[in-house]
């Protein structure tokens, strides 16, 4: 077969495809090193949420860029990784807003936090530590995965509309791309934790009975949690499961009228009782706080009327 000689043109047209596949190419592997720099995260709403996929959904400004996490106002709202966090107030638009630069290199936005004083639409609260971020939270501060750092609401575009948190990914600070997937796949946490200056923590559970296990060894309750009380005043309604272990020495209580009781045991806590819970002593930390079966022990469990 002949040689075909290749003119200028035609030259210069093979170069240029090439270096389309090599730009599409870079971009496949930085996308593909993107999605795999960002950890499997912890759920940002300590609290029942409903959200659906709306990622790229018509908006006034624009696609959406975010996924929108449906909540009671002032409903926890904690660290999804360990990272650095900024607040942001100037935007008429997000309101109250925090960044998140997570250890991984991935930037979340966390948008309409709480501005409210009360639990009514006041807008007197403003974007203030207590109102819209976590007690004492610092622009610049390094918090922990699961840490709380501020509390839903509806500030900015959002006000007057249900409450919710506008979150946002941005794998290795770039463009936004869709959280859901992630979310879906997000560890739920019993409880917002303190900073890390807070050594120990005691809980309180209260909620109903799922299930007893009286043939493992300790014993062991599954409650289906209505509130969580932290030692430090906080409270948490996390809409969750945990189960909890019964150790030997575990008191076990029924009562039977105001301020009094009488002995109990994992027998009559049946389905559907309603119980309260402490716990003992215990870390600060991930573990606890992500309560997988059996890390959580009761220290006391009273079987209410």
């Amino acid at each position: 077969m002949p040689h075909r000689s290749v003119g200028p043109l035609e030259m210069s047209r093979h170069r240029t495809t090439a270096a389309v596949l090599l730009v599409l190419l870079a971009a496949w592997v930085s996308s593909a090193t993107a999605g795999a720099a960002v950890p499997r995260l912890v759920f940002p709403v300590v609290a029942k949420t409903t959200y659906t996929n709306d990622f790229g959904a018509p908006r006034w400004q624009g696609s959406h860029e975010g996924n929108d996490l449906m909540a009671a106002k002032r409903s926890p709202v904690v660290a999804v990784e360990a990272g650095r966090v900024v607040k942001w107030t100037s935007s008429r638009s997000a309101g109250c807003m925090l960044y998140l630069y997570g250890r991984s290199g991935t930037t979340y936005m966390y948008v309409h936090l709480n501005n409210d004083r009360t639990l009514r639409n006041d807008n007197d609260g403003g974007c203030r530590n207590r109102i819209a971020y976590a007690p004492r939270l610092r622009s610049g501060q390094q918090v922990a995965a699961g840490e709380l750092i501020g509390y839903v609401g509806d500030s900015g575009d959002a006000n007057g509309i249900a409450p919710h948190l506008h979150f946002e990914l941005h794998p290795n600070g770039g463009r936004a791309v869709s959280p859901y997937r992630r979310l879906r796949d997000a560890r739920r946490h019993l409880f917002q934790r303190p900073r890390s200056t807070v050594e120990t923590l005691e809980l309180r559970v209260r909620g109903t009975v799922v299930r007893t296990r009286g043939d493992l060894d300790p014993d062991r309750i599954r409650i289906r949690v209505t509130q969580v009380r932290l030692s430090n005043g906080w409270i948490a309604k996390p809409a969750r499961t945990v189960m909890m272990t019964l150790p030997s020495e575990a008191t076990l209580r029924r009562s039977t009228a105001p301020g009094t009781w009488t002995t109990a045991t994992i027998a009559d806590f049946s389905v559907g009782s309603r119980v309260q819970a402490w716990t003992p002593v215990m870390p600060n930390a991930r573990s606890q706080a992500r309560a997988a079966p059996g890390r959580l022990a009761i220290r006391d469990i009273v079987l209410r009327r």
